[in-house]
């Protein structure tokens, strides 16, 4: 279950505030990353980072790092924002899937030294076979169904199956993925109040906006979680883009952005929320010296 070790002001059950951030596959926003790990440091906050798989084989070193400084690994994919056709965890197979969740979860092993247990799905576009392929690789949390959420047409969340999931942690069924059931997978779903508590809203719709969206969320769960990229850090021209990548989603993008974030995680402490960890147990650790084969081997036996 989640962490419950905050000291939040806003009554007897303490608020919690996960930081959030998705690491895609986009050369050169490394450096965003570099930023934010330093304004963590400032804030002795802790955060949640998931990976891309070939963000942490290109740049080990820096996964490393994200674990040094204390903050929690996961996975986002295999190759999120680096490909034509976007990975696309809706509809895919149940193999594809699972393949592309090792090879991230491997990657970050292989960096690292730690096993990842929490996936957010790439485009929060998940599915009921993701939570089989999740559990198969021995993942126990999961962020990525968009409750309350609904782009508009802006976004890319713009369908309302999952618009009505619990806001609260929950772990859900098999057959549908919107309902609490049995699986060990324990949700925890990105917060959003028809648009999403990230930084693109807060770019677009301001820190007042973003606010009333946070109070409205904190009247019905007692879990913010908020997500950022680190390609939103650094200038668009200074980073490669899919050309699948639309314009609207490289606007705005500059170093100016940090101060924002700053604002935010002040309001968010302000408002009596903790920031903790998403998940209560120490990850895995694996033996780097070792090759990265029993995984493969155990996949490769269980299609044979």
């Amino acid at each position: 279950m989640v962490m419950n070790n905050g000291n939040g002001h806003g009554g007897p059950h303490p608020r919690h505030f996960y930081f959030t951030i998705d690491c895609d596959w986009v050369p050169g926003s490394q450096v965003g990353l570099e930023r934010l790990l330093d304004l963590c440091d400032c804030y002795h906050l802790k955060g949640t980072i998931f990976f891309a798989g070939r963000f942490a084989e290109t740049y080990p070193d820096l996964v490393r790092d994200c674990h040094h400084r204390g903050h929690q690994l996961g996975t986002h994919g295999w190759a999120h924002g680096g490909l034509e056709d976007d990975e696309d965890f809706r509809l895919a197979s149940y193999d594809q899937q699972r393949q592309w969740i090792r090879r991230a979860t491997d990657a970050v092993e292989k960096a690292a030294g730690v096993c990842p247990v929490i996936f957010r799905a790439p485009n929060l576009r998940i599915g009921e076979v993701t939570l089989r392929a999740l559990e198969d690789e021995g993942y126990r949390y999961d962020s990525s169904i968009p409750a309350r959420r609904f782009d508009m047409g802006f976004g890319r969340v713009h369908y309302t199956e999952y618009f009505w999931a619990p806001l609260e942690p929950y772990n859900p069924s098999w057959q549908r993925l919107h309902r609490p059931g049995r699986s060990s997978i324990l949700e925890i779903p990105p917060s959003a109040c028809l648009f999403p508590i990230n930084l693109a809203s807060l770019r677009v719709l301001g820190l007042p906006a973003l606010r009333r969206m946070i109070n409205w969320v904190g009247r019905r769960s007692q879990h913010l979680v908020f997500y950022c990229h680190p390609s939103e850090f650094l200038y668009a021209k200074d980073q490669v883009f899919p050309r699948a990548m639309s314009k609207w989603n490289q606007w705005g993008m500059c170093p100016a952005n940090l101060s924002l974030v700053e604002a935010l995680i002040d309001s968010v402490l302000n408002l009596g929320y903790a920031p903790v960890p998403m998940v209560n147990t120490a990850p895995r650790s694996v033996d780097l010296k070792q090759p990265i084969i029993s995984r493969v081997v155990g996949y490769q036996s269980d299609h044979a």
